[in-house]
């Protein structure tokens, strides 16, 4: 006991020993990063609440023949609310990225298109999907989750509720299977939907039940990621990454005994005697068709715009009537995404992190009071991370680019032998065909016969046309109206 005792003494002299000779510098700046971790976490916290958000529900007419194409060039309008913050702005201001929450979700069964957004790009998001889709609707609404309120410490709450956040198989690189996989020109239905599993999951929602999908993108700079892709690439191919020069290599490249060059060519060189074998080696023709594929798979996603990516699913019903059932249900719908040749995608299932279930490790008894809290502790954080639209709670989100996410977030294609589902919320047809008849007779009255000219004009003079359509937007006069000049030509029309 006293040995214990005496170590425990020499142990804290040492301590003052190393504080009193300057140690204690290390610890101020310690604190001092700690301190300033926290300041940083609660101005960023600030910033994204001080953010107006407006919800927005999404609609288009149950004849959709719009390839999901058109899904792709969206998602890559909507990459330009990324923003490139400078030093003050992000460190000292506490600016962070801003991202959408894209949402499908079932109440009762009928499925919703739901998007949040800052306020300030919502004329973004209206042009990009009205470019593509001219008959959906837009419509502002309230958030579905406002009035939600679940606490699973509540022991007087009838409500139950499943949740986890999704990763994927390999590095991120590696791009999922997406709606170009799922075409067939040959075959009688040339185009299969990727998502047609998660509707039919969706659809099956009963009346007291509420399933949702959530998916938060951010924005994020080529630079951030797709270094690492040509890296990834490059390994695959058999190519060697150069060898970047350190200081340590200058300063030991006098004492390198590995190459027989003198003491002179070694600091030149970096101390290395091997720029032979660190030439750049190519073993493509060696390579399997299918490895050769993969390479083109990373190519081909780092090509594109891409978006640090976080996804929930969430479901709540009464505890008598939760059916966990449909959870398999709803998982399953995502597994086309994945083969193979490319990566998957996910739960992050068992005691991992956000998967709301436990399991004991040796004893369910002895372990109970622990996994009910733990357990507890999980519903709390996938609950509050959903409602909240949080990006930052959860295990780290993963890139996708704009082709994969349209693939995880469309409108259902549908063709003579495959309708719109009835779940799906939709324009009226006749509501939606009188519109597109509507702006097709405002281009002629103006003299304008191409559509997408007319667009130019309403959407760059906000919704102001001229004398001549007066029952569109607010009627302006202009002085000249010239029907073969075009907008980019710079001509006044309006004034």
């Amino acid at each position: 006991m006293s040995g214990s005792f005496s170590n425990l003494t020499e142990i804290f002299q040492l301590i003052l020993i190393f504080l009193a000779n300057g140690g204690w510098v290390l610890f101020v700046i310690g604190m001092v990063y700690m301190l300033y971790r926290l300041y940083r976490v609660e101005i960023s916290h600030q910033f994204v609440h001080s953010q107006e958000w407006i919800f927005l529900n999404i609609k288009v007419p149950k004849d959709n023949t719009v390839s999901t194409l058109a899904v792709e060039s969206i998602f890559s309008q909507m990459h330009a609310l990324f923003a490139g913050l400078t030093f003050a702005q992000t460190y000292i201001e506490g600016r962070i990225q801003l991202w959408y929450s894209l949402e499908l979700v079932s109440m009762g069964g009928k499925i919703s298109y739901i998007i949040r957004c800052p306020k300030g790009v919502r004329h973004v998001l209206e042009a990009a999907f009205y470019a593509h889709y001219p008959s959906a609707e837009i419509t502002e609404v309230e958030d579905y989750m406002k009035t939600l309120h679940y606490d699973p410490d509540d022991t007087v709450c009838e409500m139950d509720i499943f949740g986890t956040e999704w990763k994927l198989d390999q590095d991120y690189v590696i791009p999922l299977k997406t709606y170009k996989d799922f075409e067939h020109p040959t075959a009688e239905d040339k185009i299969i939907d990727p998502l047609s599993g998660v509707f039919e999951a969706l659809a099956k929602v009963e009346p007291h039940e509420f399933m949702g999908i959530q998916f938060l993108i951010q924005p994020i700079n080529d630079d951030a990621w797709k270094p690492h892709a040509d890296m990834v690439g490059k390994q695959l191919r058999g190519e060697e990454i150069p060898h970047e020069r350190k200081l340590s290599d200058v300063l030991l490249a006098p004492f390198t005994i590995l190459s027989h060059q003198t003491a002179f060519e070694a600091f030149k060189h970096g101390g290395h005697g091997h720029e032979q074998e660190n030439k750049p080696r190519n073993n493509w023709m060696t390579m399997t068709e299918a490895e050769k594929d993969r390479v083109n798979l990373i190519e081909r996603k780092a090509g594109k715009p891409g978006y640090k990516t976080k996804m929930r699913i969430l479901y709540i019903a009464p505890k008598d009537k939760m059916d966990l059932s449909k959870r398999g249900a709803l998982i399953g719908g995502f597994r086309p995404m994945g083969s193979i040749m490319t990566n998957k995608i996910k739960p992050d299932v068992g005691n991992a992190k956000t998967w709301t279930g436990v399991d004991y490790a040796f004893s369910p008894t002895l372990e109970k009071p622990y996994l009910d809290w733990l357990l507890r502790r999980k519903k709390r954080f996938i609950f509050r991370g959903y409602k909240d639209r949080d990006i930052h709670i959860g295990i780290s989100p993963f890139i996708l680019n704009v082709e994969e996410l349209a693939t995880l977030y469309h409108f259902p294609i549908t063709t003579e032998t495959r309708p719109m589902p009835a779940a799906i919320e939709q324009t009226l047809s006749k509501k939606a065909s009188h519109r597109s008849t509507y702006r097709s007779q405002k281009a002629r009255n103006c003299g304008y016969t191409n559509y997408l000219r007319l667009r130019y004009l309403l959407v760059c003079h906000n919704l102001y046309i001229c004398e001549h359509c007066t029952n569109y937007g607010k009627p302006k006069r202009h002085n000249s109206f010239c029907e073969n000049q075009l907008p980019e030509q710079g001509g006044a029309f309006w004034h």
